[in-house]
C-alpha cells in the first residue's frame, strides 16, 4: 500500500509537520522520557508548579544543561517561555539546538543555532550559529524583551537562512524583535536536539541566577509547495483569496480604500480625505511631527497663507519718518538659503514734500517703487505674488527725497 494512503477516506494524505513536541514541566521532576541532564556542584534542576527551574551556581565554570532525548530535523521553530531572575556578568544562559553524533545521540560540537542571554541588560541577547566545527558565529548584543518577566523567545532554523525572535508571554501583539542569519547556518541534512545551558565564566559571578522555563515547544515540519487554485484574476468572491488586513482603525472588523469610479463619472466612490473640526486649537506639536488639518465645524479648512507663524515678521517705521535719502534695514538677512519675502505694505507722506519711496533688496536692487504726493493719504497694499529677496540679504526700505516725512509698516516671512 501507498505510504500515507487512506483506504476509508480513499484520499493521499499529506502532512506537513512531522513532529509536535512540547513540554509544560507538569509533574514534580524532569521527565527522563524527554530530557538527559548535567549539574554543576553549585547548581540545581528542580520542576514545581509548571515551571522548569535551572539555577547556574555561582562557580567558576560551572555548567548545567538539560537535554532533550527528542531529535529534530531542519525546517524547525522552537519556542519557549523563559524569565531570568537577574542579569550579571560571568554568566550565561543558553537557549540552543545542537547537532548530534546519530550512533551515540550526543553533541558533536558542528552544527548549532540559539540565543545566548549573557551580560547585565536584561533588554539585551546574541543569536547564534555554527557550521561545520568552526566558531560559532555571535552576533553584537541585541535588543529583546526583557529576561526580568515572562517573555517568548524562539529559533527558527531552515535551509537558507535561520531566524530569532522575542515577544511577550500571553500578549495578541506580534514579536517584538526579530534577527536573521544566512551565513554559517547550520547543516540541513544534519539531526539535532534541544538543549538548555548555563555555564559560568572563568571569574566567578557574583550569586546564582535562576532560569525559569514555563514551557518549551519544538514544531519539526516540511515545507509544502501548493499551488492555489482560485483567485486566478477573478473577482468573484466565492473565487477570491480572502486577505485580513491588519493595523486598520481599533474596532472595525475590515478596513476599506475605495476612489471614484471614472473621472467626471456620475457615481462616485470616492477617498474621503478629512481634517479635525475644532473651536480651540489643538495641543502644539513638537517641530517635524506629523499633524492633522484643521476644520470650521461644517468641514471648511482653516488655511494660513504662505508661512507658518513663527516666520512671519513685521516692521513699524518711526511715526517721525524715515531718515530720507538712506537705507532703513526693515529686515535683517534671515540666514544661508533663506530669503525675505513682503506680504504687505502700509505707508503715508505726511510732509508737504513729495518723495519717492522703495523696498530694496540689499543695497542696490530696488523691488518695489512708488512716489508719494505730498499730504498723501494712508497707502494699504497686498502683494497677492509676495516680493522675494536674495538669500541671506537685508531687505530695506528708503524715502528718496529730503525734507519728506515717510511713515511704513511692512510685513512677510522668511522662507528659501
Amino acid at each position: 500500500m501507498m505510504a500515507g494512503y487512506d483506504p476509508i477516506e480513499d484520499m493521499l494524505k499529506v502532512k506537513s509537520v512531522q513532529k509536535k513536541w512540547r513540554d509544560s514541566f507538569g509533574g514534580t521532576a524532569l521527565d527522563p522520557n524527554k530530557w538527559t541532564s548535567q549539574v554543576a556542584a553549585g547548581g540545581s534542576i528542580g520542576v514545581s508548579g509548571g515551571v522548569l527551574t535551572l539555577a547556574s551556581g555561582a562557580n567558576a565554570n560551572d555548567e548545567s544543561w538539560v537535554l532533550s532525548t527528542e531529535t529534530f530535523t531542519i525546517p524547525f521553530r522552537v519556542s519557549v517561555g523563559l524569565t531570568l531572575s537577574q542579569r550579571i556578568i560571568n554568566q550565561a544562559f543558553y537557549v540552543e539546538a545542537v547537532s548530534i553524533n546519530r550512533d551515540s545521540g550526543l553533541p558533536d560540537g558542528l552544527h548549532m543555532l540559539g540565543l545566548l542571554f549573557d551580560g547585565a541588560t536584561a533588554t539585551q541577547a546574541k543569536y547564534e550559529v555554527q557550521t561545520g566545527g568552526l566558531a560559532r558565529l555571535t552576533s553584537a548584543a541585541s535588543t529583546f524583551p526583557t529576561t526580568a518577566s515572562a517573555g517568548v523567545y524562539e529559533v527558527e532554523a531552515f535551509t537558507d537562512e535561520a531566524w530569532f525572535h522575542g515577544g511577550a508571554l500571553d500578549a495578541t501583539t506580534g514579536r517584538a524583535n526579530s534577527y536573521r542569519r544566512h551565513q554559517q547556518i547550520p547543516d540541513p541534512n544534519g539531526l539535532y536536539k534541544l538543549r538548555l545551558r548555563w555555564l559560568n565564566g572563568g571569574t566567578a559571578p557574583a550569586s546564582s541566577t535562576s532560569a525559569a522555563v514555563q514551557f518549551i515547544a519544538v514544531q519539526d515540519y516540511a515545507e509544502l509547495t501548493a499551488e492555489i487554485t482560485a483567485g486566478r484574476g477573478q473577482g468573484v468572491a466565492g473565487q477570491a483569496i480572502a486577505v485580513q488586513v491588519t493595523g486598520g482603525v481599533s474596532g472595525n472588523a475590515a478596513l476599506f480604500v475605495q476612489g471614484a469610479t471614472a473621472r467626471n463619472a456620475v457615481a462616485q466612490n470616492p477617498v474621503v480625505v478629512a481634517g479635525v473640526g475644532a473651536t480651540a486649537n489643538p495641543t502644539v506639536v513638537v517641530t517635524g511631527r506629523g499633524v492633522e488639518f484643521l476644520t470650521t465645524l461644517v468641514g471648511a479648512q482653516i488655511v494660513k497663507p504662505f508661512s507658518i507663524p513663527e516666520l512671519d515678521w513685521n516692521y513699524a517705521g518711526p511715526i517721525a519718518g524715515l531718515t530720507t535719502a538712506a537705507d532703513t534695514a526693515a529686515k535683517a538677512a534671515a540666514g544661508a538659503s533663506v530669503r525675505n519675502y513682503v506680504t504687505a505694505l502700509q505707508v503715508q507722506n505726511t510732509s508737504a514734500t513729495a518723495s519717492e519711496f522703495q523696498i530694496k533688496d540689499g543695497a542696490a536692487t530696488v523691488l518695489w517703487r512708488c512716489l508719494l504726493p505730498a499730504n498723501s493719504s494712508f497707502l494699504d497694499i497686498t502683494f497677492p505674488s509676495p516680493l522675494k529677496g536674495t538669500a541671506n540679504t537685508a531687505l530695506n526700505i528708503q524715502a528718496v527725497t529730503a525734507g519728506s516725512v515717510v511713515v511704513a509698516n511692512l510685513q512677510g516671512y522668511a522662507a528659501p
